[in-house]
């Protein structure tokens, strides 16, 4: 469903003017479309990023290979800063890396710091582009591809024709429920219900959702 489409089940709920066409860039900049829309469009993406928060989504589920150089230590991973990484693997030796923090990242750096495959990783700062760096421990001496598997949240919706990634039934009543709220409507039972239904929606999503996933905290050994 696209953004313009999400926006309009919203206002047909609200009971009010829906949008009857695609407007043009982004949708706070145009002039085709009334300031309540414009909050509409605003609180969709509120509940976007909460339901994309709430659970691992296999939509949004990519894989980012980093290519090692000899005596290189700091990397980007070139996918914003909103992810939540769920495995690192090295492919060129089938090793699994590790995740540490600064602390042990100094501790092994000093006097000298070895060298060889990686093992673990630390993630330090971000790039000129936005993008989270990370550490590698000890150095690469040579090529090797390492895989990140991360959860990279879909930007902020601002054009009309974007289609949304994650379900859509539970974020059109997050969107509605908090526009009865925004309104000053939370005081009756329309907003109870609302929130109701749409946590409701949300826990039937997530439980499809999780039907594919559900070996993934079994072991195996090769």
């Amino acid at each position: 469903m696209t953004f313009r489409e999400l926006i309009n089940e919203v206002l047909i709920r609200l009971r009010e003017d829906t949008i009857a066409t695609d407007w043009s860039g982004n949708i706070n900049d145009s002039t085709t479309v009334t300031a309540y829309q414009k909050v509409i469009g605003s609180l969709v993406n509120d509940a976007k990023r909460s339901i994309e928060t709430y659970h691992d989504w296999l939509i949004l589920r990519e894989t980012k290979d980093i290519v090692t150089v000899n005596g290189t230590k700091n990397y980007s991973l070139a996918s914003g800063q909103e992810v939540k990484v769920i495995d690192v693997v090295n492919q060129t030796t089938s090793n699994k890396l590790v995740q540490v923090n600064r602390a042990y990242m100094n501790s092994v750096a000093y006097p000298v710091e070895a060298d060889g495959e990686p093992m673990y990783y630390a993630f330090n700062g971000a790039d000129s582009s936005n993008n989270l760096k990370f550490d590698l421990t000890p150095i690469p001496t040579e090529a090797q591809t390492i895989s990140f598997d991360i959860i990279k949240y879909q930007d902020e919706l601002k054009l009309a024709a974007t289609s949304v990634k994650i379900p859509d039934k539970p974020l059109i009543l997050g969107a509605w429920a908090r526009a009865i709220s925004e309104r000053g409507e939370d005081g009756g039972t329309q907003i109870t219900i609302t929130a109701k239904e749409s946590l409701e929606s949300l826990n039937q999503a997530i439980l499809i959702d999780s039907g594919n996933t559900q070996f993934e905290s079994d072991w195996y050994v090769k």
